[in-house]
């Protein structure tokens, strides 16, 4: 690859004077520095851009800094600074986190050794917010084991992506090639960020992969707006699930299926029509669809489940940990909630 290959960080900071300091003392120590830093403040009341102000005057590469005159909020504040870019490989960056000084180095070899590749991610080491690690890694919490590994090195992410987000924008690089055709990024659908759909449109062609080592510090606070704190869920009892109206057990499907179609229309912007994983995207809408609008009648729900089961659907679209028994429940639990 020529060595003009240029590099840019695309770096978003709200009122982060707290972490935003050893953040940039990190990518200023990388063993590869970028050529430029890319900065858009999203309109922060406290010391953030004095900090920008007064790092940029010593980085040993080339910072520009832009404020948003109105809030754009983290998807569109992304979109911003990355269209912003002028590298050939755009690395997103968080301001809380703290980046291990191979990072870039270990990327931008990847993406010379892979010319396929359109975006790769990498592992975290999680932290707390005194960076003193929390003997956890990233992976761990999203579930992406060996055997999901596997499954995505051979080019089916796309079905891991269908049960949610794995990549993290701030263990992600792409090609600036890359971004030009997926702009501008969806903003109508609930709690799908910008590297959700980098990562989900990658997948659905094929252009995403991995490095397996931990490449970032992924710190853990309070007031960051994204992190892994886990939701609060209570599992029903079998006399709630058979006990409740039949409409609640159909919301969350109805939900899925409706925020699912409004991706799919987004990914007929960008994808070809007659593309493999695009079209496992609409049978998932379709399984969705037909558990969304069973009958309150049980005997009539019989079919429709039968058939989706014969087309192997209960299976194809189960969660990763779920088992055999509990794939045979799940399809029986249709039929009798």
């Amino acid at each position: 690859m020529s060595k003009k290959t240029l590099i840019s960080i695309a770096l978003c900071t709200y009122n982060g004077t707290r972490f935003l300091w050893e953040q940039l003392e990190s990518l200023a120590g990388q063993t590869r520095l970028p050529n430029e830093l890319i900065i858009v403040d999203d309109g922060s009341t406290d010391g953030t851009l004095a900090l920008i102000e007064k790092f940029a005057q010593t980085a040993p590469f080339k910072v520009r800094i832009s404020v948003n005159k109105t809030t754009l909020g983290v998807t569109k504040n992304f979109e911003k600074a990355l269209t912003q870019c002028e590298g050939d490989f755009l690395f997103l960056c968080d301001q809380d986190d703290i980046w291990e000084a191979e990072k870039i180095n270990g990327m931008i070899s990847f993406f010379e050794q892979n010319p396929s590749v359109n975006v790769v991610f990498s592992d975290a080491l999680l932290v707390n917010e005194k960076a003193v690690s929390l003997q956890q890694r990233l992976w761990e919490l999203v579930r992406l084991h060996p055997p999901q590994l596997e499954k995505w090195s051979k080019g089916e992410s796309i079905g891991l992506m269908l049960v949610g987000n794995r990549v993290a924008g701030c263990t992600m690089a792409l090609r600036r090639s890359f971004l030009q055709k997926i702009l501008p990024f969806p903003t109508d659908i609930p709690e799908f960020l910008h590297d959700t759909w980098i990562a989900f449109v990658a997948s659905v062609l094929g252009q995403i992969q991995f490095i397996s080592i931990p490449l970032v510090k992924y710190r853990q606070h309070s007031s960051q707006q994204v992190g892994t704190r886990p939701k609060n869920l209570t599992a029903l009892t079998l006399r709630q699930r058979l006990s409740r109206p039949h409409e609640e057990k159909l919301a969350p499907f109805q939900k899925q299926q409706q925020e699912l179609n409004r991706l799919y229309q987004h990914l007929q912007r960008v994808i070809p029509k007659d593309n493999k994983n695009l079209k496992i995207v609409a049978e998932k809408i379709h399984f969705l669809s037909t558990r969304a609008s069973l009958p309150n009648n049980r005997l009539l729900r019989i079919s429709p489940i039968v058939q989706q089961w014969f087309k192997g659907n209960y299976h194809r679209f189960a969660d990763q940990d779920t088992t055999s028994t509990g794939i045979f429940l799940t399809a029986l639990g249709d039929v009798l909630e």
